[in-house]
């Protein structure tokens, strides 16, 4: 399976160059999905469906205000969208190619030989 990865790879490293805005676009996800706490909170909003502030907080060792930012940022990005329920604001998971994107990584770093020259 590794080599079929990497064969694809090679052909498409082959084709034409990405469109500039298509890189932006990528390089802009990738920024979103650098923080552990950000990769978490769109993981346990994929699984519940959404959450509120406090109840997402119960999940973390961190505190309520960091993962109010972390929430923004996702929020800014379009990856979350917040909801009003009464007092509380409910979040919800919007766009799901982040949470695709990072189980395509987890595979495949757990498919890739150990290169202990890195």
């Amino acid at each position: 399976m590794v080599d079929s990865q990497r064969q694809q790879a090679t052909a498409s490293a082959q084709s034409e160059p990405l469109p500039a805005d298509s890189v932006e676009m990528v390089a802009a996800m990738l920024k979103v999905l650098g923080d552990p706490t950000r990769i978490r909170l769109i993981e346990v909003l994929n699984e519940r469906g959404g959450a509120t502030v406090s109840a997402l907080t119960a999940c973390f060792s961190v505190s309520q205000q960091r993962i109010s930012q972390q929430l923004a940022i996702l929020h800014e990005a379009g990856v979350v969208r917040r909801r009003r329920q009464g007092i509380h604001v409910r979040y919800e998971l919007v766009d799901f190619t982040c949470w695709w994107i990072v189980q395509q990584l987890v595979s495949g770093l757990a498919a890739s030989p150990d290169d202990s020259s890195r």
